[in-house]
């Protein structure tokens, strides 16, 4: 297993920010929020607004919706888990105030402007990255037939809020390990943040065997991390990939200035 590391730009990568939906629009109801991430750089008391746009997109169903804020952070896979308000080490929650109310109805085709007020105050810890998530959630469920049987709809969607003081930013993952797990089937690799920024990137991995030369392209892995965060990464092999040696070349592309970083693995597969 090998490390390395280049400044090359080979690639630029778009920034891919996920909607974190939490219900289904159904044919007679929708809800759209924008922007789906807001990111925060300030220092300790300056006040910081940002906009949010809620927009009912039925064509005959109007939307009663409330907004509410907990706190979320990532587990070592990626996934969000969130939690009650003010309760998690890095929670920017209490800090943020909503405009002009937080229950309001939307007709079809209405949009309702959101005014998302962060006040941080004076940093007392060593957290790097403060988060939030706002939801919008309906609160008039409508009906709707499923698989036979009527039930109740509702719509939720969240907003990721995310706080930084204006200190110097850096932006860095790193690879930590790099092997092959026989009973999955899979590479995998575990990285860190081990900068003081979010930082969002993408694994690109490709397998040689080395006894023919046969290339194999695997499905690209996106990841998102904040600072300190460790993060296991799985790269299924192909399914019909046969008995040999390999090598395994994986690139990891991160950050604003697309930082490249890579990581090799030899092993032979049974």
């Amino acid at each position: 297993m090998s490390f390395c590391n280049s400044m090359n730009k080979f690639f630029r990568y778009l920034p891919v920010f996920l909607l974190f939906p939490f219900g289904t629009a159904l044919a007679q109801t929708g809800l759209s929020v924008s922007p789906p991430r807001t990111y925060v750089t300030s220092a300790a008391w300056q006040s910081s607004i940002n906009k949010i746009l809620v927009t009912n997109t039925s064509k005959d169903v109007s939307l009663n919706l409330t907004v509410s804020l907990s706190d979320w952070q990532y587990d070592e896979q990626g996934n969000n888990v969130v939690a009650d308000a003010g309760t998690l080490v890095n929670s920017a929650t209490p800090w943020i105030t909503i405009k002009p109310q937080s229950y309001f109805t939307l007709a079809p085709g209405e949009t309702h402007e959101l005014e998302v007020t962060v006040v941080a105050p004076a940093q007392k810890d060593s957290v790097d990255v403060h988060t939030s998530l706002l939801f919008i959630t309906q609160t008039n469920p409508v009906d709707s037939f499923e698989q036979g049987a009527l039930v109740k709809v509702s719509l939720r969607s969240g907003v990721k809020i995310y706080h930084r003081y204006n200190s110097s930013a850096n932006a860095s993952i790193e690879f930590n390990n790099y092997l092959l797990d026989k009973k999955s089937g899979s590479l995998q690799l575990a990285l860190e943040n081990t900068g003081n920024i979010w930082t969002d990137g993408t694994v690109i991995t490709e397998l040689v065997n080395v006894n023919d030369g046969t290339k194999y392209e695997l499905e690209d892995q996106i990841i998102y991390t904040l600072p300190g965060d460790k993060r296991n990464v799985s790269v299924p092999l192909p399914a019909d990939l046969k008995p040999g040696k390999y090598t395994a070349s994986s690139t990891l592309s991160y950050g604003d200035d697309d930082t490249i970083k890579m990581a090799e693995l030899a092993f032979v597969y049974e």
